[in-house]
């Protein structure tokens, strides 16, 4: 884009010079270069919090060279492209912005000269149709610089062109940029016809439409950012999860700012980012709320604080989410075993059904153990059930699923893997609960009854639970301390 423009640049300098090098163009530069760096400051920005379409006032200059050098327009042209590239390369903004808008504004400037130029009169420049040419000159400069800002957000941000080519805020951006062009016409026919003094007083209308229009953007953008921030605030504190807030916070944080990023990361920010900490994540590990230090001082202020604003808010949720993720991580264990509980397990089992995953379930019952209550008490009971789960889970493994149903019951969900493999799982849990128990109150001795039942293809959750609990009790009739298959059952 700003290769273009230094084309433009060049194309006018060549048509200067065929004009005859016209010495006025000190003259323009003089007054342009100061007035132009003064209006490209206030440009007005409608389409959002941290980008959009540009509404520019410097090329009011434009139109007023157009105008006032009727009969040079390669001057009028040149004395522009050098008051843009200088504005725009001074401006405040990230070297991106200022490379891209002065290109813009240069092709922009280009296709508004030809068409100015084609259709004002060759004799009279002060006349309803050089003001007419002015507006259209203007709209073809306004269209231009409006489609090639779409296109460049659009694409960085991944949006429909469609969207920011036709939102509102384009069309009232348009408005107020024919309104600027006829001030610069006016102040060229006011030159022309009277002294140089009454054209001064052009520059009243022209400042006042200046800061309307800046208080405007002002108004707007604030109202847009705290309505931003509200959203925020009310997501963040309906999530429940820690994911589904971070997402959150990183989505509006996004809009909100005038980075257009922000990022939770795992780090203080870096030189030319600003952040504020958070509580630590599910892990443990401290992370940080890191966004780009504005490069625009009129959003500095309000960006530390809607910063500040989202790590607060941020921080209530986080608590809030961490609680509520405990609850229901309590509300899915045995409480004595830390164990699945009953629901935990029968969810396990009903979600490996629905997938069609090779999965067995081994129903476990201990045999002896209301004699171990009634002769050592319940406190050595609940010992041993605890000694019961930490057997269960050596000796199942990483891949099963030990669960305590309630009381003494147990089962286990496991991938069915190789033939007999599952068989072999329900005898090495009998081997390892018939070992006796060395608890405060004194040894115990007792063994379980397993029942193994593989998943059938098909096959309903419930009915896979209830095959496993027959053919535990089926070990039980045979005596207990011994594992049965449920398609062994009889």
């Amino acid at each position: 884009m700003f290769a273009l423009g230094l084309a433009v640049l060049v194309g006018a300098l060549l048509a200067w010079r065929a004009e005859g090098s016209d010495p006025s163009l000190l003259v323009a530069l003089a007054i342009c270069l100061p007035t132009g760096w003064l209006l490209t400051r206030f440009p007005l920005m409608v389409t959002g919090i941290n980008t959009g379409i540009l509404v520019p006032f410097a090329p009011v200059l434009l139109f007023f060279l157009l105008t006032s050098h009727a009969d040079r327009p390669a001057t009028a042209l040149l004395a522009w492209c050098c008051t843009a590239l200088a504005s725009y390369l001074v401006d405040r903004r990230s070297w991106t912005s200022r490379l891209f808008n002065a290109g813009s504004s240069l092709l922009s400037a280009l296709a508004a000269t030809l068409v100015t130029v084609a259709v004002q009169p060759a004799a009279d420049p002060v006349s309803p149709r050089q003001l007419l040419a002015a507006l259209l000159g203007a709209g073809t400069y306004y269209l231009v610089d409006a489609l090639l800002s779409a296109v460049s957000i659009a694409v960085e941000h991944r949006r429909p062109l469609a969207a920011e080519l036709l939102h509102p805020g384009t069309f009232v951006g348009g408005a107020l940029f024919l309104v600027v062009a006829s001030l610069g016409y006016l102040s060229a026919a006011v030159d022309l016809a009277m002294p140089g003094w009454v054209t001064n007083l052009t520059l009243v209308p022209g400042a006042a439409v200046v800061v309307a229009s800046w208080g405007w953007r002002t108004a707007h953008q604030r109202r847009a950012q705290q309505q931003e921030l509200f959203q925020a605030s009310v997501r963040m504190h309906t999530v429940s999860t820690d994911a589904e807030l971070v997402a959150a916070l990183e989505r509006h944080g996004s809009a909100l700012l005038s980075g257009g990023q922000l990022r939770v990361l795992g780090r203080v920010p870096d030189d030319g980012e600003t952040g504020r900490p958070l509580p630590p994540g599910p892990d443990g590990a401290p992370r940080w709320i890191v966004t780009p230090a504005p490069t625009n001082r009129d959003s500095a202020g309000f960006d530390t604080s809607a910063v500040e604003a989202l790590a607060l808010i941020a921080a209530t949720a986080v608590h809030r989410v961490a609680q509520a993720e405990a609850s229901e991580r309590a509300a899915l264990l045995d409480p004595l075993t830390g164990l699945d509980n009953r629901r935990a397990f029968t969810q396990q089992l009903a979600d490996a059904v629905a997938s069609e995953a090779a999965v067995a379930v081994l129903f476990v019952d201990l045999d002896g153990f209301k004699a171990v209550n009634d002769t050592l008490g319940h406190t050595a009971g609940d010992e041993l059930l605890a000694e019961v789960a930490r057997r269960l889970r050596a000796t199942v493994g990483a891949n099963g699923r030990p669960a305590r149903l309630g009381g003494d019951e147990f089962a286990v969900l496991l991938p069915d893997g190789l033939p007999g493999q599952v068989e072999d799982t329900g005898d090495a849990v009998v081997a390892a609960l018939r070992q006796p128990f060395l608890l405060s109150a004194g040894p115990a001795t007792i063994s379980a009854s397993v029942g193994v039942a593989p998943a059938v293809p098909g096959e309903a959750a419930q009915s896979l639970l209830h095959r496993a609990d027959a053919a535990m009790y089926a070990a039980k009739r045979a005596g207990g301390c011994r594992s049965v298959l449920a398609v062994d059952e009889a």
